[in-house]
């Protein structure tokens, strides 16, 4: 992300939190900024736009700091209670954002219909990939509907954060959560359970998930390159939803993309998947 738009969308979320979307000016965001004001609208079309990218910056953010805290763990179960920690402490450092953005029925813009769905994707892959560390090929069978039941239990705590967060035992909560999880997942594998969801939906399925985890990575790069980054995936995630794609053009993007060190293992993946 550029400089400039970082410092604009940091600068809006201190105004919005203090004193309310509504309230708040493309001015006086330009203005905490240091920037004129036709450097906003050169990032975005309005405030309501505005807020997609403050959703996904936040989202980027915490998902990076999420992945650093499992380098520093080889058990699985510690590494999602490290990764459960950084969540639940982002939601209470931001409260005011959160209960800002309830109260004032903040619209959104044009994109959020399409953040939402990679953010399900991703939210999908990292509830799936942390359930298959903890418990193995035996989840298998019971993965989806898992990663759904932990998926529920994050969201229902947030919620519950934003509100009453002095009455919770942060220090326990996220080892009180694998808990439940144990709970649930050992007394499906051991009950031999029959799923509540048979098939995971299309928008979920690997390839998806593949081409979304390096749109995730080029966006938190800092290095130059990632607008033309960004475009190449853009034409790769086309071409391949194609009936007859292009095989010179998916090589094309494939190869550019794979000159990046922090995509090279999720091109390799990727390319595998799609037999190249």
């Amino acid at each position: 992300m550029q400089d400039k738009k970082k410092t604009i969308i940091e600068a809006s979320i201190e105004r919005f939190a203090k004193q309310g979307f509504h309230a708040t000016s493309v001015q006086e965001i330009v203005d905490k900024a240091k920037v004129a004001k036709g450097s906003f609208y050169n990032y975005f079309d309005s405030k309501e736009d505005l807020i997609v990218s403050i959703y996904d910056y936040y989202y980027a953010s915490i998902r990076n700091k999420m992945e650093n805290a499992t380098q520093s763990t080889t058990d699985p179960r510690e590494s999602l209670a490290k990764q459960l920690d950084i969540y639940f402490q982002f939601i209470i450092e931001n409260q005011s954002l959160i209960i800002m953005l309830l109260r004032d029925q903040v619209p959104l813009g044009k994109d959020m219909e399409s953040f939402i769905l990679k953010m399900k994707q991703q939210d999908f892959e990292w509830t799936s990939d942390n359930v298959r560390k903890i418990y193995g090929e035996a989840i298998e069978p019971y993965l989806i509907d898992v990663a759904v039941i932990l998926d529920g239990m994050l969201k229902s705590y947030s919620n519950w954060l934003v509100i009453n967060s002095e009455s919770v035992n942060m220090e326990h909560l996220s080892y009180f959560i694998i808990e439940r999880l144990d709970d649930i997942s050992l007394s499906m594998i051991n009950n031999k359970a029959k799923p509540a969801i048979a098939e995971v939906p299309k928008f979920l399925k690997e390839k998806e998930l593949i081409i979304n985890k390096i749109r995730q990575k080029i966006h938190s790069m800092v290095n130059t390159g990632t607008e033309k980054a960004t475009e190449a995936l853009d034409v790769l995630d086309q071409e391949l939803a194609k009936s007859e794609p292009q095989t010179i053009v998916i090589e094309s993007m494939l190869e550019h993309l794979q000159q990046f060190d922090a995509l090279k293992e999720d091109i390799d993946q990727l390319k595998r998947k799609i037999g190249q």
